[in-house]
């Protein structure tokens, strides 16, 4: 039955009168991947019906044509709202042009396929087949496999957490795209197969790509098994508890042995607040450990998300190298937590619960502020319905999730103080905090705000928590996916930094700068990789006396000292001098302290540019800013005789607070190498300071840290006793 052209224009207005209704729905309301879905969704069922409809051969084609137009009409509005809006992103219009046009031809030529063989109920058949591959494939996948990235023929595909990060096209998109068009051209001349030579050319051709496809879906990024994984890291190791995958050429055996020994901390500290029996050692959790947070896009679809699929069988976690130190000790809470999760998803229905408890545990990932800190700086406090609405099944991420994080771990932390450990558990395992307490609800959130009046904060904590406070959820965006050049390039320069790949780090780097209109801190951080390339020159022709930042002047003299023009080098100190504050910050005073003796600068430009670690005497001289310079430096090139060296001659210096981040590194690593005497004197004397609170809880970690390992080396020995192997 062919269309009037009354219909035909009713189907427009509708169209466009669809897609101007999604503008006011959040991200779906953005001409990107998520109205995509929902168009190839809508277009692969529609078309699927609508093929079940006698048609001659020729207005098939058109048909699903036909109803791909009015699909793209929809679009209309949200591609013309992008453009005038500056939200237009090429990766959106490409997600529109690869999702629902190859989805309707897909649902089309499954109806096509069912009427030409004259199966009875084709429409239901067809509608069964539809939900079998759109949902059935995806349940399935989710249960088999530890990405979080998926495909489909139906609804196009998933590319996996959104809310911290781009999303782009990739080359695997692509190609199961190509996938899919190839089913269409199978299902398409399969019921004409044994009438024409062109059917059995397509029929042909087609089984031949798919089936070379579906052998190659791990390598080509469309699928993920495990196998795949650990064949690409190449590494792994056995501890008690766990097994190690890691990337063989980013981690050294020092780096392995010292992680291997965190998770084993880590876990057991956790099961001892759940109060959780020691699970079975024969079956060991698996730690997938990245070089990077690009490797770990490309293989299980997270870049900068750290994340535990609580919904397999198998215990496992999945980190980039450079997310360990935050996030090793939050994602173990996740893993023992499937101990008491639900049933279906080993974990519980409220995401704030989960995610809650885990920041409960570990306090959080601010170095200097409590939780409790920062929202007790922040009020009025969430009430009992915001709080009601945080830990509901679909309200953690509708709000802005650093919030969230944040609140929901401060109330859990009080649950955990009040409260039995076992009514938590309950709460988790159900999702239902109020049936779980004893208390009333309102009573709860009221004994909660009490404890935050009590808790003292300063103006550190205020400044923190107004920075957390104040960014955006990406429902609030209003461009949730646009990507600027600049952005784009400065992601790739700090993949090719993390790798080590100097030349292409600098030609990248380069590109930023010139992107960048010589913003102050893209210049900052230009000139400084240059000056480590040795490239002083390139430096010295950018060089201004009338720059205003203190740190790009002081970059600009060191690469004139570096040269031997002292006078030109003594200009830009004095510049830099002038733009000090007053009173002057710490670091700032050390920098300009530096570079008013010739022997400091020295000291300082051989550690920096020419990466040579100075001696025992050298060291003694040098200021303190540069001593703790060279400590990092020993630290990151695994000079443990000079580590520990460095380690024994700071301990003598004074404390300095802007410091404690790496006092604590010291402890962490001489605890590790079995240099028990070492970190307990660094403990004894950082314990002696007037702590901040947050700071007195990590040092606290560390103190345990430290326990652990000399309880551990007295049963097993230390492999790495002064950092060396045993």
């Amino acid at each position: 039955m062919s269309l009037t052209i009354g219909d035909k224009w009713r189907g427009v207005f509708l169209s466009l009168l669809a897609g101007g209704g999604l503008l006011f729905v959040p991200l779906l309301g953005d001409f990107h991947f998520e109205s995509a879905i929902l168009a190839a969704l809508v277009g692969c069922f529609w078309a699927g019906l609508r093929g079940c409809r006698s048609a001659s051969g020729r207005r098939d084609f058109n048909n699903a044509l036909f109803l791909a137009g009015y699909l793209y009409l929809a679009g209309l509005p949200l591609l013309l709202y992008a453009v005038f809006s500056g939200c237009f992103s090429v990766h959106g219009l490409a997600f529109w042009l690869l999702f629902p046009l190859p989805s309707v031809f897909f649902g089309y030529s499954i109806g096509r396929l069912m009427r030409k063989w004259q199966c009875p109920y084709r429409r239901i058949g067809t509608t069964v087949i539809l939900l079998l591959i759109g949902v059935g494939v995806l349940v399935f996948e989710f249960f088999n496999y530890p990405q979080v990235y998926f495909f489909n023929h139906v609804w196009g595909g998933w590319p996996g957490p959104i809310y911290d990060e781009t999303v782009t096209l990739s080359a695997a998109v692509l190609f199961f795209r190509s996938m899919t068009m190839c089913w269409v051209l199978l299902l398409w001349h399969l019921p004409s197969l044994s009438e024409d030579r062109l059917s059995m050319w397509m029929v042909g051709l087609a089984i031949l790509f798919l089936g070379f496809s579906y052998i190659r879906m791990a390598e080509t990024g469309i699928l993920s098994p495990p196998g795949h994984i650990q064949e690409v890291l190449g590494g792994s190791h056995d501890t008690e508890r766990f097994r190690l995958y890691y990337d063989q050429e980013a981690y050294s055996e020092y780096e392995v042995q010292m992680t291997a020994r965190e998770h084993e901390f880590y876990l057991e500290q956790i099961e001892a607040v759940f109060d959780l029996d020691v699970a079975d050692p024969t079956t060991k959790i698996e730690s997938y450990l990245y070089a990077n947070p690009w490797q770990k896009k490309q293989l299980v679809g997270a870049k900068y998300t750290s994340y535990v699929p609580v919904w397999l069988e198998q215990d496992q976690l999945h980190i980039a190298q450079q997310q360990l130190e935050g996030s090793l000790e939050h994602e173990l809470v996740h893993v023992a937590a499937k101990q008491f999760g639900n049933r279906l998803l080993n974990a519980s229905w409220s995401i704030g619960l989960i995610e809650g408890t885990a920041v409960a545990l570990t306090g959080g990932s601010l170095p200097t502020t409590t939780i409790d800190q920062v929202v007790a700086s922040q009020t009025p406090y969430p009430g009992p319905n915001t709080l009601r609405l945080a830990f509901s099944p679909w309200g953690f991420y509708s709000g802005r999730s650093g919030v969230n994080y944040i609140t929901s771990g401060s109330f859990v932390q009080y649950l955990l103080r009040r409260f039995p450990v076992e009514m938590l558990k309950q709460a988790y395992r159900t999702g239902d905090i109020i049936e779980a307490y004893p208390q009333k609800w309102e009573t709860m959130v009221k004994q909660w705000h009490e404890h935050l009046d009590s808790t003292e904060v300063d103006s550190v904590d205020r400044r923190r928590a107004s920075r957390i406070y104040a960014i955006p959820s990406l429902l609030e965006k209003p461009c949730p996916h646009t990507v600027s050049n600049l952005a784009s390039a400065w992601d790739k320069y700090r993949y090719f930094e993390i790798r080590g790949d100097t030349t292409r780090m600098l030609e990248t780097v380069d590109k930023v700068f010139k992107l960048s209109d010589s913003l102050a801190a893209v210049k900052t951080e230009w000139s400084f990789r240059h000056l480590e390339a040795r490239k002083y020159d390139s430096v010295q022709q950018v060089a201004s006396l009338e720059d205003t930042t203190l740190d790009l002047q002081l970059l600009y003299a060191d690469a004139y000292a570096q040269t031997g023009n002292a006078e030109v080098a003594k200009r830009h100190v004095e510049a830099a001098r002038k733009l000090t504050t007053s009173p002057p910050n710490a670091m700032k005073k050390w920098a300009l302290e530096t570079r008013s003796d010739n022997r400091q600068w020295q000291i300082y430009r051989r550690l920096m540019y020419e990466h040579r670690l100075p001696d025992s005497t050298t060291f003694d001289e040098a200021v303190y800013r540069t001593q703790i310079r060279a400590v990092q430096a020993a630290l990151e090139q695994e000079e443990w005789a000079v580590f520990n060296l460095y380690a024994g001659q700071l301990l003598q210096g004074s404390f300095h607070e802007v410091f404690f981040d790496d006092y604590l590194r010291l402890i962490h690593h001489l605890a590790f190498q079995g240099r028990r005497e070492a970190a307990e004197a660094w403990i004894q004397k950082l314990g002696e300071q007037s702590l901040r609170p947050r700071h007195r809880e990590r040092l606290r970690k560390e103190m345990e840290w430290n326990a652990y390992l000399a309880d551990r080396e007295v049963s097993q020995g230390n492999r790495y006793k002064d950092g060396a192997v045993e």
